[in-house]
This record gives structure tokens, sequence and C-alpha cells, in this order.
């Protein structure tokens, strides 16, 4: 119930930031509106996992050592509306790939590395690469996009400390529109689209995508 999910953000909302004081948090609740069909990210048969929430913790790069007292005080509170044996917690360097403006609408992305790849090789395609191709696609519309390199000895220590099971990713990615509508512009294309979406073949592990379009609780 997506609706309810959204009503306990807001109404936690103030307890889940209090979590992380000082930092910038960003909560959102999957949107599965009919208008997005199979381009918010969810393709049946192709092993992408649908995702109900996100919360987001920006913390500056002075304070990382909060990241496993965060995650203990977020745990307690996510048990009011979570199954939190479904939680994936993930951290890393994040790169601020546009200028931000914010945006109701954003897309949380999640991935694994194929394992033809190394690490380096997979951050320098998606950095210097993938992404430099990526913004001109999406245009205007697109208002932020970040990109968090996955450390995996943070990610796990933080899954420990929220108490979940570690799953292994490689990439978390985040891109904000204005609305629904914003994001329909950028993504509906397909002669743009189609290079796009080519250039990940060989790159992403296209199994390991837990993905959504999410509407922003505030």
């Amino acid at each position: 119930d997506l609706a309810a999910l959204a009503k306990a953000l807001v109404r936690l909302g103030p307890m889940l930031r209090s979590a992380a004081p000082g930092h910038h948090m960003r909560l959102g609740v999957a949107d599965r509106h009919a208008d997005l069909g199979e381009t918010a990210a969810r393709a049946p048969g192709k092993g992408w996992a649908d995702v109900d929430g996100a919360i987001e913790v920006t913390i500056a790069n002075d304070r990382t050592h909060e990241i496993a007292d965060i995650c203990r005080s977020l745990r307690p509170v996510m048990e009011e509306f979570c199954d939190a044996a479904s939680v994936h917690v993930m951290a890393g360097p994040m790169f601020n790939m546009v200028p931000v403006s914010p945006g109701g609408t954003f897309l949380s992305l999640a991935f694994r590395r194929d394992p033809a790849l190394s690490q380096a090789q997979f951050r320098d395609w998606w950095f210097n690469h993938h992404a430099g191709l990526a913004i001109p696609v999406l245009g205007e519309a697109l208002l932020a996009y970040d990109q968090v390199h996955v450390e995996q000895p943070v990610s796990m220590e933080a899954a420990q400390a929220f108490g979940a099971r570690h799953v292994e990713y490689d990439a978390y990615d985040n891109l904000t529109w204005q609305d629904r509508s914003g994001y329909l512009r950028s993504v509906s294309d397909p002669d743009k689209m189609g290079p796009l979406l080519a250039d990940e073949i060989g790159s992403i592990d296209q199994t390991s995508r837990r993905s959504a379009i999410m509407s922003e609780i505030v």
C-alpha cells in the first residue's frame, strides 16, 4: 500500500530526520502511475526488482564516521512502516554530475557492474563516458544527476549497524525532475534513448537493477 507508506513517511519524517541531524535527507515513495509504464525502469522478466521507497542521506566528507550511528538510529523508526529485512543499505562518495536544482520526482537506481569489468574500469566508464552521453539526451528537464560510487566496506558496516543483510552493489544513481511530466519528456524519445541504453551493455549487470521512479515526500 504505497499510499499508506507515503502517509507514514510524512508522519515519521521528523523522527527519521532527527536520526541524521545536520544532514540532508530525501524521502521517496515509488510512483507507479500508468503513464510511466515500462519507462519507470521496471522490466518484468529481466530480473529487475521493484522498490517501494528510498531514504537518501547526504553526509559531508568530514562526518562520514557518523554513518553507522545514523543507520542504528533509523532502524527503530523504519520498523514502524517497512519490512526491515527487505532494506538494502549502500554508501559511498557522491558526485554531482549536473548543477543541482530541486524537483519532486526522482529515479532511485542501484546496480552492479558487469562481471567482465574491474571496479576501476566500471567507474571510469560511468563517470567519464556514460554521464556525458546521458546528460544531453535527458535534456533541460533533468534537474540533478548524482552518482554514488558504492564502497563495500562502509556499506557492509552500515548494513550491519542497521541490522540488514549486506547486498553488494557498485552504483547508486539518482536523477531528479520537476515532476512526472518532466521525467517523461526526458526519456520518451526512443531515437535518443536507444544509444544511451545500448551504451550500458557490457558495463551494467542488468539483472541486478533495483529501481523505481519516486515521488519526494516533504
